[in-house]
Formats: C-alpha cells, sequence, structure tokens
C-alpha cells in the first residue's frame, strides 16, 4: 500500500481527485489533504507519503516552496506539480525542485491515470529489486540514500553493513573518508534537521518530537539540539514564530 497525499486548495478539484484516486487506486491510501503550502509540509511530515499532488497555487506558501521544503526530510518523494498555468518557466522551476511529473488544470483522467501508473510501476519496481552495491564503483550515494529513508528505523552500522554486504570496520572508514563525519554524527545530523522542521511546523510538544525521533528522552533531545544548534528546541521554535523561519 502506497501512501498519497493531496495539496490543493480548491474543494472541488481536492475531491475530484480523491474520488478518482479512492476508486481506480485500491493500492494507494489516501493520508490527507492538505490547503496550504504550510500544511502540506506539516502533513508530509506527519504521513511521510510515497506521493504528493502539489498545486503550485496554494496560501501561505507556493506549491513549490513547499516542495522545495519537503525535499528536505523527503529527498525520494514522487511529488506531480499541478497548476493551471501554461507555462514554461513553472515546468523548469517545477523540474528544478525534483518533481517527478507536472500535469495542467484541468487535470484530464487519463492525464492523471498514465503519471500515476509510471510512478507506481518505479515504486513497485525498486521494491522488487534486489539492493546490490555496485563493488567496482563510488557507492556512498546509494548509502546516503538507503539512510534517508531508514534513519528512523533505529539503523545502525551494523545493520547498514549487513545490507551492503561490506565489513562494518571498513563500512565506518569508508562512510568518515566520504561524508567527513562518522555514521553515528550523521544520523544525528538528519534527525536534528528533522526537529527543527517539525519544531517550526507542528505543535507538537518536545518530548513528543524527542519520541518521534527515537531519541532516549526529552532530555536527551535537547542536549544534543543545544549543542548543534547553539539554542534549545523551544528557543528555536519561538524564534521561527517570531521570525517565520522557513
Amino acid at each position: 500500500m502506497y501512501k498519497l497525499l493531496i495539496c490543493e486548495d480548491e474543494s472541488l478539484e481536492r475531491k475530484a481527485l480523491n474520488m478518482i484516486i479512492q476508486r481506480h487506486y485500491p493500492n494507494i491510501h489516501l493520508v490527507g489533504s492538505a490547503t496550504t503550502g504550510f500544511e502540506a509540509i506539516k502533513l508530509a511530515h506527519q504521513h511521510l507519503p510515497d506521493i504528493i499532488l502539489m498545486d503550485i497555487d496554494m496560501p501561505q506558501c507556493n506549491g513549490l516552496d513547499a516542495q522545495k521544503e519537503i525535499c528536505n526530510f523527503l529527498p525520494n518523494v514522487n511529488t506531480v506539480i499541478i497548476t493551471a498555468y501554461n507555462e514554461f518557466n513553472y515546468a523548469q522551476q517545477a523540474i528544478k525542485c525534483g518533481v517527478t511529473d507536472f500535469l495542467l488544470k484541468p487535470i484530464a483522467p487519463n492525464d492523471l491515470y498514465n503519471c500515476l501508473d509510471k510512478i507506481l510501476g518505479s515504486m513497485k519496481k525498486k521494491d522488487t529489486s534486489p539492493t546490490v552495491p555496485p563493488k567496482y564503483t563510488d557507492y556512498i550515494q546509494e548509502i546516503l540514500n538507503y539512510i534517508d529513508y531508514h534513519f528512523l528505523d533505529d539503523l545502525n552500522l551494523s545493520d547498514l553493513a549487513c545490507e551492503f554486504n561490506l565489513n562494518e570496520k571498513y563500512l565506518s572508514r569508508y562512510f568518515k573518508q566520504k561524508t567527513g563525519t562518522s555514521f553515528t554524527e550523521y544520523i544525528i545530523k538528519l534527525k536534528i534537521e528533522r526537529s527543527k522542521n517539525m519544531l517550526k511546523f507542528s505543535d507538537a510538544p518536545i518530548y513528543e518530537i524527542a519520541a518521534d525521533l527515537n531519541f532516549n528522552d526529552a532530555s536527551y533531545f535537547t542536549k544534543v539540539f543545544q549543542k548543534q544548534e547553539g539554542i534549545s528546541p523551544s528557543q528555536y521554535r519561538k524564534n521561527a514564530e517570531n521570525f517565520q523561519i522557513v
């Protein structure tokens, strides 16, 4: 079952997309509908969708800016940009934001079917393909992509070494050589970056954020956050509210 998030501020368009997907895609679970750019970011944090249907023209934060923010924590999400603007520069901006496809309003059902079928086919192929790291080439990007998807799953260096059929000590040295940081430090940085977005775009209490990110407790999370960012999580949230950090 794949998760899909609809980001569309027009009620009729939102309902039409919802109806089409529910009728024709039993393997897609609709996890929510966002009506503003900020809500899109918040729901993407909450549900970690595989596919996003993102309207460009939304209040508070437009679809392209929301997509850029979402890519910070979901770099491999399949985003389809939807817009009424039939202009090439929008397509160019969408491509730069790493979107999967680009559809114009009003969306013809067949265009949506073709788009989703292509995305689902690509994801299914990835799901069924064994992970075989290239033995004679530089495969750090494959490792980093894997970490991006699994760093909240209590991933450790031993698990990573098994996944890529590598010696754990060799992987540790290789990882630090290629990234300039240790595996543990890299995971912590990813978690802190995720927490910054959660602090900015959600009202979740700090202890919940700490638990979601698999920190032992809120005090340890606060200590790690302050060491990396120079301020406490609560102060970071306050600054974000005061200055509308995006």
